[in-house]
């Protein structure tokens, strides 16, 4: 009876081991993209986008990149942030982190903001400091993305 149980723990441990080398092996493998040209010379081999010709010329096709709408505003420190009491120009991502929309930035010409000016959500009417990009709540961890 002892025989028969380190017999089925014996298999038990060698499937696993099986499984486990299964596993690891799956894991080290990688994937090449080879393309090949009308001439049937295999041309390139590389995770990236790379064609060559057969006159050994070398053609990169660059991924494009997302643009994200950017803004500026020029106005002074108006959420009590150490920035001195003058006149700044920053640039933001112009995305309202409250509502998740972007283009919805503006500067409202709020007659409260008449001295040091304000960023202001369209959407949910957010308000923002110029200087630092924070919501203008004292206990509000809000912060717009600088650029």
């Amino acid at each position: 009876m002892i025989e028969d149980n380190f017999r089925v723990f014996v298999n038990l441990v060698a499937i696993l081991s099986l499984l486990l080398a299964l596993c690891v092996v799956c894991d080290y493998a990688t994937v090449v993209d080879v393309q090949t040209n009308s001439t049937t010379d295999v041309l390139g081999a590389n995770a990236s986008v790379i064609v060559a010709s057969s006159n050994d010329e070398i053609h990169s096709e660059p991924k494009p990149k997302k643009s994200v709408p950017m803004i500026t505003f020029t106005g002074k420190p108006s959420c009590g942030c150490n920035y001195g009491y003058y006149w700044h120009t920053r640039t933001y991502v112009n995305y309202c982190p409250n509502c998740h929309h972007y283009n919805c930035l503006a500067n409202k010409h709020k007659y409260g903001a008449r001295f040091e000016q304000e960023i202001s959500c369209l959407r949910c009417d957010s308000d923002f400091c110029i200087c630092c990009g924070k919501e203008k709540y004292s206990w509000s961890n809000v912060y717009l993305r600088k650029c």
